[in-house]
Parts: C-alpha cells; sequence; structure tokens
C-alpha cells in the first residue's frame, strides 16, 4: 500500500479498494474460494477495477449478503454446510453486523466477533480475511461501529495480522473529494470519529 491516496472516490472506499485490488492480486487465482461477505455494495460504481479483475482472472468470487448472491441471508447463522473457502472477505461490512441488517437498527454486543469467528470457522486451513473498517477512536455509533487498535485486536482473537494499514483523511471538510488518505501511526488516531463520512480507515489480512 502507498503512504497516501488522493481522495478520489470521496470516501474511505479511495483506500479499501486498492487494498482488495491487491490483495486479490498477490493472493488470488482461480482456483482460491473466495466467499465476499456483505458483497453487494450500494456504490458500485466505485468497484469498477476489482469487478474487471475478478472477470479477467476468472476467479472463483461468491457473494454472501442478506440481499442477495449465492449465499443469500444473515452470515452469522447462515449454514454454509461443508463449503469451506480460502479468503472472507469484509469490505466495511463487518462494522454493521451489531445491528445485522439494513433494516435493523437494534444494537447486539459481540455480534460482530461473531462474525468473525464465524468466518475462522469456514476457512480453510491457512486461509485469510481481508478486513476493512472505519478506524480511530472505539465507539459505536449508529449503523456504524468504529475500531482502534485494541478493538481490533479483540475483534480478531484466533487469527493472526499479515498485512495491517491504517489511514487518516486529511483536509477535506470543504470538499468531499479533496484531501488525502495518509498512512498513520494507529497509535496517534484515537480523536477520529465516523461524523458525516469516516475520517479513519483501517486495511487488515489476517491468516487463521
Amino acid at each position: 500500500m502507498n503512504k497516501e491516496y488522493d481522495n478520489t472516490l470521496g470516501s474511505e472506499r479511495t483506500v479499501e479498494t486498492e487494498f482488495m485490488l491487491q490483495i486479490l492480486k498477490e493472493e488470488c487465482d482461480s482456483t482460491t474460494k473466495i466467499l465476499d461477505v456483505g458483497g453487494i455494495p450500494s456504490d458500485v460504481e466505485n468497484f469498477g477495477k476489482i469487478n474487471a479483475h475478478i472477470a479477467a482472472e476468472s476467479l472463483n468470487y461468491e457473494v454472501c449478503d442478506f440481499r442477495g448472491g449465492k449465499y443469500r441471508g444473515d452470515f452469522v447463522g447462515y449454514d454454509f454446510k461443508d463449503d469451506k473457502f480460502n479468503l472472507v472477505v469484509f469490505l466495511s461490512s463487518l462494522e454493521h453486523f451489531p445491528q445485522c441488517t439494513e433494516g435493523d437498527m437494534a444494537f447486539r454486543e459481540g455480534e460482530d466477533r461473531r462474525g468473525f469467528q464465524k468466518a475462522l470457522d469456514i476457512l480453510e486451513v491457512g486461509g485469510r480475511i481481508l478486513l476493512t473498517v472505519p478506524f480511530g477512536k472505539h465507539v459505536w455509533q449508529a449503523y456504524h461501529q468504529n475500531y482502534d487498535a485494541e478493538g481490533i485486536r479483540k475483534l480478531t482473537e484466533g487469527s493472526t495480522v499479515i498485512q495491517s494499514h491504517t489511514y487518516r483523511l486529511n483536509g477535506s471538510e470543504s470538499n468531499k473529494l479533496s484531501g488525502k488518505w495518509v498512512l498513520t501511526d494507529p497509535e496517534t488516531m484515537d480523536d477520529i470519529i465516523y461524523t458525516d463520512r469516516a475520517y479513519g480507515c483501517g486495511c487488515f489480512l489476517l491468516q487463521k
């Protein structure tokens, strides 16, 4: 990952999609079984490069989402039977698990941890998890969980961190598309919360 990125997509998607594309290129080929949890984005236009790469490389890429995909339903409770995966992707999805679905705003303590543990359960030995989340002060806010380094450590128990990149969005208050995402020490980001958008983003690759 680069030290900084122009905020070309106007949100944390700027760094998240770069990270996901990098991992797909480095970690995956047509034999890799990939499961994208919550993989029906509302901002489809921001995933053009990722979708093009998946198609060009004929990646074995499936979706688990309550709105659709091969595995349609609630991820935590879904019965995958004997299906196992080499890579599970949580691209800005796991932080929503305390409320579970778009139509249910009730907070459920620990639902994100249950989601991560479910991902570990359905991974092949040595499988990996791609995780991106809003990052800064560890606090629950309506619709979003915001994590810090300790929150990530607790969330991802049972796995080993392979890659960790945390970014702060600088200089975008007046123009959503302005500013830069700058690689930042996670211990210095506890002043960041999710307001009108994410101003901090964490990108992690973890191994079972």
